[in-house]
């Protein structure tokens, strides 16, 4: 018996199965294609993504394979509009500011090595045929005739998923019927790679090409079928598009790999949980791909998820579980609100829309403030959790508050090395954060295995061995003397307070009854 399986092995899955590895978590992934998938699809990584995949181990990875920065090059019909920046630069408190550019291919790789590395493998050809649960488990038989039993499934199998045609569930939201797109990945020759491109044509039409960092030269392509919607996606068709579209008889198409066609969805399911099975990912939700928030939003419930189904097998209570469903869904809501807006914006083909998007909305997007807002609207990093079960209410009018991600700060140690709070919250635990010296006492009583415990002080020395000293970070917390602050394992916060009785009433009702002394911050 396997404590968690996991159907389904694109980024969703495998951050799931990665989260369970590292907190050694027996569990099985098992994926109904007999290879791993070699389209793009998905080619963006938000900043609050790459947060969670630095927590995992392999933001190295990504960001030597990734790019950064890469303008996109605005044309209306031949005419260059305008040449957009697509860095945001600095902030405080985000240590990955701007999106990486990186085929969806190239990220379940990196994470498929690093589920390797912890022990972990895909089980390729292991469609999910069906599954019945209990009041113990769910027993699951597979394509391959491998009968399974664990204590939880995941449907992480995409907008298709097997887990949630067999549960019965629906996807409710609407199709755009009318909007047919082509996407592949081909080789472009002819065309500098130093840049993305997009034509939106008088006519309606749309066309945009991207590079692909360490894809052999690859680049990825959409286009909008119109006016043949029932045409299937050839090399031919794809150059034939791009010639009219962009005026450019002077570059080629070659080498496709991957040719798709697609319908732009805005979709959702209402629970996800159903008893012992829990959906997450395009298996629970899907949207337009304008703001690429699709692959991260599976990315980020499966961190959501994994670490509460690990401290459930744990002892945990079963609010734990319940409470993905409650911090998810609404953020998948605002995530469909949001794209499908983007799209409307964008694809809107006629009338007072289409005005307004070629005089109003691309000749607004050239000021730098103002592209600056959009780079952040998409980066998910003020996506919040204030109504979570999870969450204590109560806080500062300014600063972090209870169900805020928490933001990282440098500082140095009391020995005088350079650190992040990221470095301290960086791994399986809980973090608690006192503000000054007047928490030492109360940091001092916290015995649990589960919980990392640091002083935060702006200057000077502290009084408690596990300390951060860092101006910055008492300039974004903004958090008086005394002040104790608890990060959850997935790095947002679960209270501020200043009664240290409020926290072991949360630890009492929250955390497995495992005591044991508190690890070292490192």
């Amino acid at each position: 018996m396997t404590k968690v399986l996991i159907a389904g092995a694109g980024p969703t899955g495998l951050t799931l199965a990665v989260e369970l590895a590292r907190r050694g978590v027996d569990h099985l992934l098992v994926e109904a294609d007999q290879a791993p998938a070699i389209g793009s699809r998905g080619k963006g990584l938000q900043p609050r993504s790459l947060e969670v995949l630095d927590d995992l181990g392999v933001i190295d990875e990504i960001l030597a394979n990734g790019s950064i920065g890469l303008p996109l090059r605005l044309h209306q019909g031949n005419k260059l509009l305008v040449e957009l920046a697509t860095a945001a630069g600095q902030r405080p408190g985000v240590p990955y500011p701007d999106l990486v550019m990186l085929p969806e291919w190239r990220v379940e790789q990196i994470l498929r090595d690093r589920l390797v590395a912890l022990g972990g493998k895909v089980l390729y050809g292991a469609a999910l045929n069906s599954f019945t649960q209990d009041d113990g488990g769910v027993t699951a038989t597979l394509a391959n005739g491998q009968t399974v039993r664990a204590r939880y499934l995941v449907g992480s199998d995409g907008g298709h998923s097997a887990v949630r045609h067999l549960l019965g569930a629906t996807m409710d939201g609407h199709t755009q019927e009318d909007q047919v797109f082509f996407v592949g990945d081909v080789k472009i020759h002819g065309l500098a790679a130093d840049a993305s491109y997009a034509w939106f044509g008088e006519d309606g039409s749309y066309l945009a090409i991207a590079p692909l960092p360490n894809a052999d030269g690859a680049w990825q392509y959409q286009a909008g079928a119109h006016p043949g919607p029932d045409d299937e996606p050839t090399l031919e068709l794809f150059h034939e598009l791009f010639r009219d579209r962009s005026g450019r008889s002077d570059v080629t198409l070659t080498d496709a790999t991957w040719l798709s066609r697609y319908r732009f969805n805005a979709r959702m399911v209402s629970s996800y949980r159903f008893g012992r099975v829990f959906l997450a990912g395009d298996a629970a939700h899907v949207h337009s791909p304008a703001g690429g928030q699709g692959m991260n939003t599976g990315i980020q419930d499966a961190y959501n998820l994994g670490w509460k189904l690990a401290a459930a097998l744990t002892g945990a209570p079963e609010e734990i579980l319940d409470s993905y469903g409650a911090e998810r869904i609404p953020i998948a809501a605002k995530v469909l609100a949001d794209s499908s807006r983007g799209f409307e914006s964008i694809f809107s083909l006629k009338g007072v829309r289409r005005f307004l998007r070629d005089h109003v909305l691309f000749p607004l997007v050239k000021q730098p403030a103002i592209m600056n807002r959009l780079l952040a609207m998409t980066s998910q990093l003020d996506l919040a959790y204030p109504d979570s079960p999870l969450t204590v209410p109560g806080g500062p009018r300014r600063g972090p508050k209870p169900g805020d991600r928490a933001p990282d700060a440098r500082g140095t140690t009391p020995a005088g090395a350079p650190t992040r709070l990221f470095d301290v919250t960086r791994g399986t635990h809980w973090t608690l954060l006192g503000f000054g010296p007047q928490t030492t006492q109360p940091l001092s009583t916290i015995q649990s295995p589960h919980v990392r415990v640091l002083q935060v002080v702006a200057s000077g020395r502290a009084d408690f061995p596990q300390a951060l000293i860092s101006k910055e970070m008492s300039r974004l917390y903004r958090a008086r003397p005394g002040t104790l602050l608890l990060i959850r394992p997935d790095g947002y916060i679960a209270l501020r307070t200043e009664e240290p009785r409020i926290v072991d009433a949360y630890f009492d009702r929250i955390l497995p009854p495992t005591r044991a002394a508190t690890p070292s911050a490192t």
